[in-house]
């Protein structure tokens, strides 16, 4: 019997990008009881239980330790299978069987600036071992693949495109610790808009507040909510609202749990990002999954994800981000338009099929 194993150290209970890729292909097959070992990092023991399960018997805290343990550590244990899958594109270098591994974003191309120059040499590094030695390569959209084949373009016959999948539980929400929590972010009494996700350059918050800035005025009982944890450069988006004064209009969570993050979903009139550079994009199906209409940027990847379902606007131009925001917020019927197709969009977009297939290419790759 062929054994397989997914590499799932990229696992955390709360994450996002990747992290979230690895831990819900992680919980589904182990739902769904694929026969598939899985890795995962030590602090995890007490939250995570399956036959299937093995843990790295080593402190591994933050992506060098992670990386380290990947490439050198983990060796011994890689020669007990026959194919591996790798959730990003840092294959081991010194791993000669049978590998998959997941391309998300061509973000170490697209994104150098944004990163030290011993980043990018290690990233380049990597992944050119990746695109050199992976016998599959998985890529999250049709967008994905385009960049990639755009940088390497003799991969074509090594990637299949497997969709995500959107998590949309039913969860109770009890209504005092509802109440608790808006009080909190300080929205009880306030309508509010809601952008989720990690505040870093790319994702383009600077320029969402200055759209909102922009409208402020004619939508006087709503603020602005920056759902999400501090990535990188992130000093300009606190400076921005400091410099326009409207720090009593915009509201930072930092990170928040998923009950909180439930009643931001559940409380708020329209979720909006402006990104400007995504290989997949989770939030913006998180939204249309909770019935709440969605503006987002008009990149490729967003107009493939959310098609019809979603309202665009230029992520560059301020005025259109306030101008489309107004004209969402204050229009019943096309609210209930983009609500009623999100609900058919989000059905594409499914665990089970995702690792269906995911499992399906490891059986074609043995």
């Amino acid at each position: 019997m062929k054994k397989i194993l997914l590499n799932g150290l990229h696992y955390e209970s709360h994450g996002a990008g990747i992290s979230k890729y690895n831990h819900m292909l992680l919980k589904t097959f182990i739902e769904e009881n694929y026969d598939v070992d899985i890795l995962v990092r030590d602090e995890f023991k007490s939250e995570l239980h399956s036959e299937r399960l093995m843990f790295a018997n080593k402190d591994i805290s933050g992506s060098k330790d992670r990386i380290i343990y990947e490439q050198l550590t983990a060796q011994k244990l890689y020669k007990d299978y026959d194919l591996i899958h790798f959730p990003d594109y840092a294959t081991p270098i010194l791993y000669k069987g049978k590998k998959i591994a997941t391309i998300h974003d061509m973000a170490m191309h697209t994104m150098r600036d944004k990163r030290t120059f011993m980043q990018n040499v290690i990233k380049n590094i990597l992944l050119r071992n990746t695109i050199a030695h992976a016998d599959k390569l998985i890529c999250v959209s049709e967008f994905s693949k385009r960049e990639l084949l755009n940088y390497y373009p003799k991969v074509e016959n090594k990637i299949k495109v497997i969709y995500e999948g959107i998590e949309i539980r039913e969860v109770y929400i009890d209504y005092d610790e509802e109440v608790e929590i808006l009080k909190r972010f300080d929205i009880l009494d306030n309508k509010f808009i809601l952008y989720v996700g990690t505040i870093a350059p790319h994702k383009n918050i600077k320029k969402l507040i200055q759209g909102f800035n922009y409208i402020k005025d004619k939508i006087p009982e709503y603020k602005l909510v920056i759902a999400g944890k501090k990535g990188w450069m992130y000093d300009e988006v606190f400076n921005e609202v400091a410099i326009l004064g409207i720090q009593n209009k915009v509201v930072f969570t930092d990170f928040v749990g998923d009950m909180e993050l439930e009643v931001l979903y559940k409380n708020a009139d329209l979720f909006v990002s402006v990104s400007l550079y995504e290989g997949f994009g989770f939030p913006p199906l998180e939204a249309m999954g909770r019935e709440v209409p969605v503006l987002i940027s008009d990149i490729e990847i967003f107009k493939e994800i959310c098609f019809d379902a979603a309202m665009y606007c230029n992520p560059n131009e301020l005025e259109d981000i306030g101008h489309k925001i107004i004209q969402i917020l204050h229009n019943k019927n096309l609210q209930e338009e983009l609500i009623k197709k999100a609900n058919v969009r989000i059905k594409l977009f499914d665990w089970k099929k995702a690792a269906k297939e995911t499992y399906s290419l490891y059986l074609n790759t043995l």
